[in-house]
Protein backbone atom coordinates (compact mmCIF):
# COMPACT_ATOMS: atom_id res chain seq x y z
CA UNK A 1 0.00 0.00 0.00
CA UNK A 2 2.86 2.45 0.26
CA UNK A 3 3.10 2.80 -3.67
CA UNK A 4 -0.46 5.14 -3.06
CA UNK A 5 -0.99 7.92 -1.56
CA UNK A 6 -4.95 7.61 -0.48
CA UNK A 7 -6.73 11.04 -0.88
CA UNK A 8 -9.70 10.87 0.40
CA UNK A 9 -12.73 7.85 1.43
CA UNK A 10 -15.81 7.93 -1.95
CA UNK A 11 -17.37 5.25 -0.83
CA UNK A 12 -18.17 2.54 1.67
CA UNK A 13 -20.47 -0.50 1.36
CA UNK A 14 -21.05 -4.07 3.20
CA UNK A 15 -17.81 -5.31 1.56
CA UNK A 16 -15.41 -2.68 1.72
CA UNK A 17 -14.55 1.03 1.09
CA UNK A 18 -13.36 2.83 -1.16
CA UNK A 19 -10.78 5.33 -1.53
CA UNK A 20 -9.73 8.19 -4.09
CA UNK A 21 -5.92 7.58 -4.03
CA UNK A 22 -2.49 8.50 -5.89
CA UNK A 23 -0.13 6.23 -7.52
CA UNK A 24 3.13 7.38 -6.64
CA UNK A 25 5.58 6.68 -8.93
CA UNK A 26 3.21 7.64 -11.70
CA UNK A 27 0.80 10.29 -10.30
CA UNK A 28 -2.26 8.02 -11.70
CA UNK A 29 -5.60 9.20 -9.78
CA UNK A 30 -7.33 5.63 -8.94
CA UNK A 31 -9.69 4.29 -6.86
CA UNK A 32 -8.46 1.86 -4.04
CA UNK A 33 -11.23 -1.05 -3.17
CA UNK A 34 -10.33 -2.41 0.68
CA UNK A 35 -12.33 -5.02 1.26
CA UNK A 36 -11.28 -6.76 4.75
CA UNK A 37 -10.63 -10.46 4.81
CA UNK A 38 -12.05 -10.52 8.63
CA UNK A 39 -16.03 -11.04 8.65
CA UNK A 40 -16.24 -12.43 4.96
CA UNK A 41 -16.42 -15.97 5.05
CA UNK A 42 -13.95 -18.22 2.46
CA UNK A 43 -16.98 -18.40 -0.12
CA UNK A 44 -17.24 -14.88 -0.04
CA UNK A 45 -13.79 -14.27 -0.47
CA UNK A 46 -13.80 -16.44 -3.08
CA UNK A 47 -16.59 -14.83 -4.95
CA UNK A 48 -14.18 -11.55 -4.74
CA UNK A 49 -11.33 -13.42 -6.12
CA UNK A 50 -13.45 -14.47 -9.01
CA UNK A 51 -14.74 -10.51 -9.35
CA UNK A 52 -11.18 -8.97 -9.64
CA UNK A 53 -10.78 -11.97 -12.46
CA UNK A 54 -13.56 -10.81 -14.64
CA UNK A 55 -13.15 -7.18 -14.51
CA UNK A 56 -9.33 -7.49 -15.40
CA UNK A 57 -10.00 -8.96 -17.97
CA UNK A 58 -12.23 -6.83 -19.22
CA UNK A 59 -10.92 -3.94 -21.59
CA UNK A 60 -13.74 -1.85 -23.02
CA UNK A 61 -14.52 2.26 -23.04
CA UNK A 62 -17.45 2.07 -21.66
CA UNK A 63 -16.30 -0.15 -18.76
CA UNK A 64 -14.83 0.90 -15.40
CA UNK A 65 -10.97 -0.45 -16.45
CA UNK A 66 -9.36 -2.44 -13.32
CA UNK A 67 -5.78 -1.59 -13.46
CA UNK A 68 -4.65 -4.15 -10.62
CA UNK A 69 -5.82 -6.11 -7.42
CA UNK A 70 -3.41 -7.77 -4.91
CA UNK A 71 -3.50 -9.42 -1.51
CA UNK A 72 -2.54 -8.90 2.05
CA UNK A 73 -2.70 -10.97 4.69
CA UNK A 74 -5.66 -8.93 5.97
CA UNK A 75 -6.98 -7.62 3.00
CA UNK A 76 -8.06 -7.86 -0.85
CA UNK A 77 -7.45 -4.69 -3.21
CA UNK A 78 -8.55 -3.61 -6.22
CA UNK A 79 -7.04 -0.44 -8.39
CA UNK A 80 -9.44 0.86 -10.97
CA UNK A 81 -8.86 3.94 -12.97
CA UNK A 82 -11.10 7.21 -11.41
CA UNK A 83 -13.98 7.67 -12.81
CA UNK A 84 -15.76 11.38 -11.36
CA UNK A 85 -19.13 11.20 -12.09
CA UNK A 86 -21.87 9.23 -10.72
CA UNK A 87 -25.40 8.70 -12.95
CA UNK A 88 -27.82 8.73 -9.87
CA UNK A 89 -26.52 12.28 -8.71
CA UNK A 90 -27.70 13.57 -12.12
CA UNK A 91 -31.48 13.46 -11.22
CA UNK A 92 -30.69 15.71 -8.46
CA UNK A 93 -28.60 18.03 -10.68
CA UNK A 94 -31.62 17.84 -13.26
CA UNK A 95 -34.04 18.37 -10.27
CA UNK A 96 -31.96 21.47 -9.43
CA UNK A 97 -32.18 22.92 -12.86
CA UNK A 98 -35.01 22.35 -14.66
CA UNK A 99 -37.33 21.31 -11.94
CA UNK A 100 -38.04 17.74 -12.38
CA UNK A 101 -35.63 14.31 -11.99
CA UNK A 102 -36.26 13.40 -15.65
CA UNK A 103 -33.32 13.80 -17.83
CA UNK A 104 -33.73 15.00 -21.94
CA UNK A 105 -34.23 12.05 -23.85
CA UNK A 106 -31.34 12.75 -26.23
CA UNK A 107 -29.06 13.33 -23.27
CA UNK A 108 -30.80 9.56 -22.37
CA UNK A 109 -30.38 8.14 -25.70
CA UNK A 110 -26.41 9.05 -25.19
CA UNK A 111 -26.42 7.40 -21.69
CA UNK A 112 -28.13 4.11 -23.07
CA UNK A 113 -25.69 3.81 -26.21
CA UNK A 114 -23.32 4.04 -23.91
CA UNK A 115 -24.69 1.29 -21.46
CA UNK A 116 -25.84 -0.94 -24.52
CA UNK A 117 -22.33 -0.88 -25.76
CA UNK A 118 -20.88 -2.28 -22.35
CA UNK A 119 -23.58 -4.90 -22.20
CA UNK A 120 -22.83 -6.05 -25.82
CA UNK A 121 -18.83 -6.91 -25.21
CA UNK A 122 -20.50 -8.40 -21.87
CA UNK A 123 -22.12 -10.37 -23.51
CA UNK A 124 -19.97 -11.37 -26.59
CA UNK A 125 -17.56 -12.59 -23.89
CA UNK A 126 -20.69 -14.38 -22.23
CA UNK A 127 -20.95 -12.38 -19.09
CA UNK A 128 -23.80 -11.52 -17.44
CA UNK A 129 -23.76 -8.34 -15.06
CA UNK A 130 -26.52 -8.81 -12.43
CA UNK A 131 -26.58 -5.79 -11.04
CA UNK A 132 -27.23 -3.12 -13.46
CA UNK A 133 -28.59 -0.23 -11.42
CA UNK A 134 -28.02 3.56 -11.09
CA UNK A 135 -25.12 3.39 -8.31
CA UNK A 136 -23.13 0.73 -10.57
CA UNK A 137 -22.72 3.16 -13.65
CA UNK A 138 -20.02 6.18 -13.15
CA UNK A 139 -19.64 9.41 -15.51
CA UNK A 140 -15.87 10.46 -16.56
CA UNK A 141 -15.06 13.91 -17.26
CA UNK A 142 -16.53 14.07 -20.46
CA UNK A 143 -20.31 12.31 -19.30
CA UNK A 144 -19.46 8.91 -21.04
CA UNK A 145 -21.28 6.46 -18.81
CA UNK A 146 -19.71 3.79 -17.62
CA UNK A 147 -20.25 0.56 -16.04
CA UNK A 148 -18.72 -0.61 -12.78
CA UNK A 149 -19.01 -3.17 -9.59
CA UNK A 150 -18.92 -6.81 -11.26
CA UNK A 151 -19.69 -8.69 -7.19
CA UNK A 152 -22.65 -10.25 -9.08
CA UNK A 153 -21.10 -11.03 -12.41
CA UNK A 154 -20.82 -14.64 -14.26
CA UNK A 155 -19.04 -16.23 -16.91
CA UNK A 156 -21.18 -18.27 -18.44
CA UNK A 157 -19.36 -22.08 -19.17
CA UNK A 158 -19.72 -22.81 -22.95
CA UNK A 159 -22.47 -25.41 -22.26
CA UNK A 160 -24.43 -23.20 -19.89
CA UNK A 161 -27.12 -21.34 -21.83
CA UNK A 162 -29.48 -20.45 -18.44
CA UNK A 163 -28.83 -19.49 -14.74
CA UNK A 164 -31.35 -20.22 -11.45
CA UNK A 165 -29.15 -18.14 -8.55
CA UNK A 166 -31.05 -14.71 -7.21
CA UNK A 167 -28.78 -12.26 -7.89
CA UNK A 168 -28.77 -8.29 -7.49
CA UNK A 169 -30.91 -5.63 -6.24
CA UNK A 170 -35.10 -5.65 -6.47
CA UNK A 171 -35.69 -2.42 -8.13
CA UNK A 172 -34.20 -3.82 -11.24
CA UNK A 173 -34.44 -7.12 -10.97
CA UNK A 174 -36.18 -8.95 -13.82
CA UNK A 175 -39.46 -10.60 -13.39
CA UNK A 176 -38.16 -14.25 -14.09
CA UNK A 177 -35.52 -13.63 -11.43
CA UNK A 178 -38.83 -12.54 -8.82
CA UNK A 179 -40.62 -15.44 -10.59
CA UNK A 180 -37.61 -17.80 -9.47
CA UNK A 181 -37.28 -18.90 -13.33
CA UNK A 182 -33.89 -19.65 -14.87
CA UNK A 183 -33.29 -17.09 -17.19
CA UNK A 184 -30.40 -15.73 -19.48
CA UNK A 185 -28.46 -12.48 -20.20
CA UNK A 186 -31.74 -10.71 -21.11
CA UNK A 187 -32.37 -10.42 -17.15
CA UNK A 188 -29.16 -7.65 -17.80
CA UNK A 189 -31.63 -5.83 -20.63
CA UNK A 190 -34.33 -5.82 -18.34
CA UNK A 191 -32.43 -3.79 -15.87
CA UNK A 192 -30.95 -1.63 -18.39
CA UNK A 193 -34.49 -0.92 -19.68
CA UNK A 194 -35.75 0.18 -15.55
CA UNK A 195 -32.58 2.63 -15.90
CA UNK A 196 -33.64 4.12 -19.03
CA UNK A 197 -37.22 4.27 -17.82
CA UNK A 198 -35.94 5.59 -14.71
CA UNK A 199 -33.71 8.57 -16.83
CA UNK A 200 -36.58 9.06 -18.59
CA UNK A 201 -39.37 9.73 -16.34
CA UNK A 202 -37.35 10.69 -12.86
CA UNK A 203 -38.83 6.79 -11.11
CA UNK A 204 -38.22 3.25 -11.60
CA UNK A 205 -41.20 1.18 -13.93
CA UNK A 206 -42.72 -0.05 -10.04
CA UNK A 207 -42.22 2.53 -7.30
CA UNK A 208 -42.49 1.52 -3.99
CA UNK A 209 -40.51 1.01 -0.50
CA UNK A 210 -42.22 -2.12 0.57
CA UNK A 211 -40.38 -5.28 -0.48
CA UNK A 212 -43.64 -7.37 -0.55
CA UNK A 213 -45.34 -4.91 -2.92
CA UNK A 214 -42.70 -4.74 -4.98
CA UNK A 215 -42.49 -8.10 -5.95
CA UNK A 216 -45.66 -8.30 -6.47
CA UNK A 217 -45.82 -5.18 -8.42
CA UNK A 218 -42.93 -6.40 -10.69
CA UNK A 219 -44.85 -9.86 -11.30
CA UNK A 220 -48.32 -9.20 -11.96
CA UNK A 221 -49.14 -5.00 -12.44
CA UNK A 222 -48.67 -3.53 -16.17
CA UNK A 223 -46.01 -0.57 -16.30
CA UNK A 224 -47.20 2.90 -17.03
CA UNK A 225 -46.57 4.97 -20.02
CA UNK A 226 -46.32 8.72 -19.53
CA UNK A 227 -47.59 11.18 -22.30
CA UNK A 228 -44.63 12.99 -22.25
CA UNK A 229 -42.86 9.65 -24.00
CA UNK A 230 -41.71 9.90 -27.65
CA UNK A 231 -42.67 7.11 -29.83
CA UNK A 232 -38.87 6.11 -29.95
CA UNK A 233 -38.41 6.08 -26.39
CA UNK A 234 -41.89 4.30 -25.74
CA UNK A 235 -41.52 1.73 -27.90
CA UNK A 236 -37.89 1.22 -27.04
CA UNK A 237 -39.17 0.20 -23.61
CA UNK A 238 -41.76 -1.91 -24.56
CA UNK A 239 -39.17 -3.67 -25.81
CA UNK A 240 -36.80 -4.42 -22.82
CA UNK A 241 -39.49 -3.85 -20.41
CA UNK A 242 -41.05 -7.02 -22.04
CA UNK A 243 -41.90 -9.18 -18.76
CA UNK A 244 -41.73 -12.54 -20.74
CA UNK A 245 -37.87 -13.06 -21.34
CA UNK A 246 -38.55 -14.57 -24.81
CA UNK A 247 -40.26 -11.72 -26.43
CA UNK A 248 -37.45 -8.99 -25.19
CA UNK A 249 -35.82 -6.79 -27.25
CA UNK A 250 -32.82 -9.15 -27.75
CA UNK A 251 -29.47 -9.05 -30.02
CA UNK A 252 -28.69 -8.32 -32.51
CA UNK A 253 -31.87 -6.22 -33.20
CA UNK A 254 -31.77 -4.37 -29.93
CA UNK A 255 -28.55 -2.10 -31.31
CA UNK A 256 -30.57 -1.02 -34.30
CA UNK A 257 -33.63 0.10 -32.76
CA UNK A 258 -34.65 3.71 -33.41
CA UNK A 259 -33.83 4.90 -30.28
CA UNK A 260 -30.47 3.87 -30.01
CA UNK A 261 -29.74 3.45 -33.31
CA UNK A 262 -25.93 5.01 -34.63
CA UNK A 263 -25.19 5.34 -30.46
CA UNK A 264 -24.23 1.66 -29.70
CA UNK A 265 -20.64 0.62 -30.40
CA UNK A 266 -20.38 -3.18 -31.53
CA UNK A 267 -16.73 -4.05 -31.44
CA UNK A 268 -15.05 -5.89 -34.56
CA UNK A 269 -15.63 -9.98 -34.34
CA UNK A 270 -18.52 -9.68 -31.27
CA UNK A 271 -21.34 -9.70 -33.50
CA UNK A 272 -21.49 -13.42 -34.30
CA UNK A 273 -21.07 -14.25 -30.33
CA UNK A 274 -23.31 -16.82 -29.36
CA UNK A 275 -25.09 -14.20 -26.59
CA UNK A 276 -25.10 -11.99 -29.52
CA UNK A 277 -26.32 -13.49 -32.21
CA UNK A 278 -29.50 -15.11 -33.12
CA UNK A 279 -29.42 -18.95 -31.92
CA UNK A 280 -30.20 -21.56 -34.52
CA UNK A 281 -32.81 -24.16 -33.49
CA UNK A 282 -30.40 -26.80 -32.19
CA UNK A 283 -28.86 -23.93 -30.01
CA UNK A 284 -32.64 -23.47 -28.97
CA UNK A 285 -33.32 -26.57 -28.45
CA UNK A 286 -31.02 -27.49 -26.43
CA UNK A 287 -31.50 -24.15 -24.37
CA UNK A 288 -34.73 -24.96 -23.78
CA UNK A 289 -34.27 -28.22 -22.68
CA UNK A 290 -31.34 -26.36 -20.23
CA UNK A 291 -34.55 -24.50 -18.93
CA UNK A 292 -37.59 -26.53 -18.00
CA UNK A 293 -34.89 -29.42 -16.55
CA UNK A 294 -33.36 -26.51 -14.18
CA UNK A 295 -36.99 -25.38 -13.66
CA UNK A 296 -37.78 -28.50 -11.82
CA UNK A 297 -35.17 -28.06 -9.40
CA UNK A 298 -36.68 -24.44 -8.39
CA UNK A 299 -39.27 -23.53 -5.66
CA UNK A 300 -40.82 -21.20 -7.19
CA UNK A 301 -43.51 -18.29 -5.53
CA UNK A 302 -40.71 -15.92 -4.64
CA UNK A 303 -39.90 -17.79 -1.48
CA UNK A 304 -36.21 -18.00 -1.75
CA UNK A 305 -36.11 -14.89 -3.02
CA UNK A 306 -37.96 -13.08 -0.05
CA UNK A 307 -35.37 -15.04 2.06
CA UNK A 308 -32.47 -13.86 -0.04
CA UNK A 309 -33.41 -10.26 -0.04
CA UNK A 310 -33.88 -10.29 3.56
CA UNK A 311 -30.49 -11.52 3.84
CA UNK A 312 -28.59 -9.49 1.36
CA UNK A 313 -30.43 -5.85 1.25
CA UNK A 314 -32.26 -3.71 3.91
CA UNK A 315 -35.40 -2.03 2.74
CA UNK A 316 -33.38 1.21 2.35
CA UNK A 317 -31.40 -0.37 -0.69
CA UNK A 318 -35.55 -0.40 -2.59
CA UNK A 319 -36.12 2.86 -1.07
CA UNK A 320 -36.61 5.17 -3.81
CA UNK A 321 -37.35 9.35 -3.60
CA UNK A 322 -40.69 9.02 -4.83
CA UNK A 323 -41.36 13.15 -4.67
Amino acid sequence: MDRFKVIEMIGEGSFGRVFKAVERDTGQTVALKLIPKVGHSEKEISSLRSEFKIQKELSHPNIVRMLDAFETEKELISVAEFIPGELYRLFDLYKLEMGYRRLPEERVQEICGDLLSALHYLHSHRILHRDIKPQNILLDSNGRAKLCDFGFARNLGVHTLVLTSIKGTPLYMAPELIEEKPYDHTADIWSLGCIVYELLTGYPPFSTSSLFQLIKKIRYESIQWPAHLSVESRSFLQGVLEKESRKRLNWPELALHPFVKDRVCILAGSESAPLTSNLSESQELAKEIQRQDKAKLLPGNSQTLIRYLILSFSLSKIRINEN
